[in-house]
C-alpha cells in the first residue's frame, strides 16, 4: 500500500464521503456559513487536516453514535456532539491504540483486503492515548444551523442505545450512521433480544413515517448512497422476528457470527456474537 489518503467522494451538492479505507465512513456537509462533519472514522490520521482540504468555513461535529469506528478520529478535534446513551460506551471503545489496531486488523481482510494494506494502517495509529473526547449532548429534534442548510437529529435507538440520524431537507438525504446499512447488527445478550429488536423496530418505524422528507439515506459502513426502500424492508423483517413470521438462522459470515435474517435488501443479525 504506497498511499495512505483516503477516497473522498462528491456525493450530493455540498457534502462528501470520506471512506476510511473501506472500514467505515463518514461525512462532510457544507453550507453557507458552516459544516458539519458527521462521525471521525476509526482513529487513522487526522481528520481535522481532512476537513480543511475542503473547507475552512467552523466545523460541528456530529456524531451518530459511540462506537470505536464512528468517534475515533475525535483526537484531532476540539468537541462533538453525541447522544449521552452513548458515553459509556464511548468511554470503553475511545481512544485506545492497541483496540484500533484490533479493529484494522479484524476488519481490513474483508472490507479493504490487500497485502500490506493492514501493516500500512497500523502504522498511521498513533501510540498515545488521548484523553476522553468533550461532547455536547444531543436531543431528539435538536437542529444545526450551517446557512441556507439545517440538519436536525433523529433519535434512533437500537444498535446502539444513542443511535442518532441526521436529517438534511435540503439535499433530501438522512445520515443513518449504523442505524440502516446494508446490515446491522444488534449486539446477543443472554437473556435473549427481543427488546433490542423491538426498540430498533420503533427507530425504523420512526424514520419510515418520515419517508417523505428523503431520498437517500448515507450509511455507515458498505459504500454510500442507499436508496430509501430499504428502511422499510428493515421496518418489515424487524416486525417478522418479533411476531415470528421470519426466523433467522446462525451463520459465520467474514466477521460476522450470529443469528442473522434478511429480507429484501435488509440484514439484520440480532443475536450477533462478533
Amino acid at each position: 500500500m504506497k498511499s495512505v489518503k483516503k477516497e473522498v467522494t462528491l456525493i450530493a451538492d455540498k457534502t462528501w464521503l470520506i471512506s476510511d479505507y473501506y472500514l467505515d465512513n463518514y461525512y462532510l456537509a457544507v453550507g453557507d456559513k458552516k459544516a458539519a462533519l458527521i462521525d471521525t472514522g476509526c482513529g487513522i490520521g487526522n481528520v481535522l487536516d481532512e476537513v480543511r482540504e475542503i473547507t475552512d468555513l467552523p466545523v460541528e461535529v456530529l456524531l451518530t453514535h459511540g462506537h470505536l469506528d464512528h468517534c475515533g478520529g475525535m483526537f484531532s478535534l476540539e468537541s462533538c456532539y453525541m447522544h449521552p446513551n452513548d458515553e459509556s460506551i464511548a468511554r470503553e471503545h475511545y481512544y485506545k491504540p492497541d483496540m484500533i489496531k484490533w479493529y484494522i486488523e479484524t476488519r481490513v481482510p474483508v472490507r479493504f483486503p490487500g497485502e500490506g494494506h493492514a501493516e500500512a494502517l497500523k502504522a498511521v495509529v498513533s501510540a498515545e492515548e488521548h484523553p476522553f473526547f468533550e461532547y455536547k449532548p444531543i436531543k431528539d429534534g435538536d437542529t444545526w444551523d450551517l446557512g441556507g442548510r439545517i440538519l436536525e437529529a433523529i433519535h434512533t435507538p437500537g444498535h446502539s442505545a444513542g443511535s442518532v440520524c441526521y436529517l438534511d431537507k435540503k439535499t433530501r438525504i438522512l445520515f443513518s450512521g449504523d442505524t440502516v446499512n446494508k446490515g446491522i447488527i444488534i449486539i446477543n445478550k443472554p437473556e435473549g433480544t427481543e427488546k433490542e429488536v423491538a426498540i430498533y423496530r420503533d427507530s425504523i418505524a420512526k424514520i419510515w413515517a418520515r419517508k417523505n422528507e428523503f431520498d437517500k439515506l448515507a450509511i455507515g459502513h458498505d459504500g454510500g448512497l442507499l436508496y430509501k426502500g430499504i428502511v422499510k424492508d428493515y421496518l418489515d423483517l424487524a416486525n417478522g422476528i418479533l411476531d415470528g413470521s421470519i426466523v433467522g438462522r446462525y451463520e459465520e459470515v467474514g466477521i460476522r457470527k450470529g443469528v442473522v435474517a434478511r429480507l429484501g435488501a435488509a440484514e439484520l443479525w440480532y443475536r450477533c456474537d462478533a
